[in-house]
């Protein structure tokens, strides 16, 4: 559709020409004096400005009507186009219903895997810092311990000294084990694994004590170190030297 098949266009078109005009008559007239407020209310720049704007508003007005005729003849009818915006609507509605689905579904499967990674967390958190407390309460009451075994058996420098040192070395593997226990970067799926063993291997170690302790002490030193290890650190593992020292004696004896 063409702006010069229209009716708007012959008016404005005579109206462009009459505007033209009368500004090409006031431009080639002498001036004459006039009172001030004539000459204030004409202004051919300004009509000329006018006429521009008008012609750029037509020229505006020729460009849509060109675009809208070009749609129009592009679409195969206009009763067509209701039932094709209703597919369209449709087919956005499948479309956002899928997405959802697809959303919901993601989000149910990470919220199992945050419910899982959650548990096995807080599993680790309680065995390793169970753990951890009982290796730092033992570790801490052993200068008390050594002063008591200075107090209460008569053991020459050099096995105190082995004693001494057999513990502070356990008890210091101990807590390497206890750290990564709590903290150490398992990998994904073998935590429950990783947690067993270690905790397999911390019990390894007080046995690996006591089997020390027992190299440097004789079963009745064994016996009187359990009982004060019972008393001032831990009794579990004190009644495993006392144990120890038992044992000892009864093979002696057979």
């Amino acid at each position: 559709m063409s702006v010069s098949r229209s009716p708007l266009f012959p008016a404005l078109s005579f109206v462009s020409v009459i505007l033209a005009g009368s500004a090409f008559y006031f431009s080639q007239q002498q001036p004459e004096p006039v009172p001030v407020q004539t000459q204030a209310s004409f202004d051919p720049s300004g009509l000329e400005e006018s006429i521009s704007a008008l012609r750029q508003e037509v020229m505006g007005i020729q460009t849509k009507l060109d675009s809208m005729g070009k749609t129009v003849s592009e679409k195969p009818g206009a009763s067509t186009e209701p039932e094709t915006e209703a597919k369209r609507v449709q087919l956005r509605a499948i479309e956002a219903e899928r997405i959802t689905a697809a959303v919901e579904a993601v989000m149910e499967e990470r919220g199992v895997e945050l419910a899982q990674d959650a548990q096995r967390r807080a599993k680790r958190e309680e065995v390793g810092g169970r753990m951890t407390n009982w290796i730092g309460n033992a570790r801490n009451k052993l200068p008390n311990l050594y002063e008591k075994i200075t107090d209460k058996m008569e053991l020459d420098p050099e096995t105190e000294m082995a004693v001494e040192e057999i513990l502070e070395t356990s008890f210091e593997t101990m807590t390497i084990l206890s750290d990564e226990l709590l903290n150490g970067d398992f990998p994904e799926g073998e935590e429950v694994q990783m947690i067993a063993e270690i905790q397999g291997e911390i019990r390894q170690e007080v046995g690996s004590l006591i089997g020390e302790l027992d190299e440097v002490l004789n079963p009745a030193q064994m016996i009187q170190l359990g009982q004060i290890y019972s008393e001032e650190v831990d009794p579990r593992v004190g009644q495993g030297i006392v144990n120890n020292g038992n044992q000892g004696d009864s093979e002696n004896e057979g």
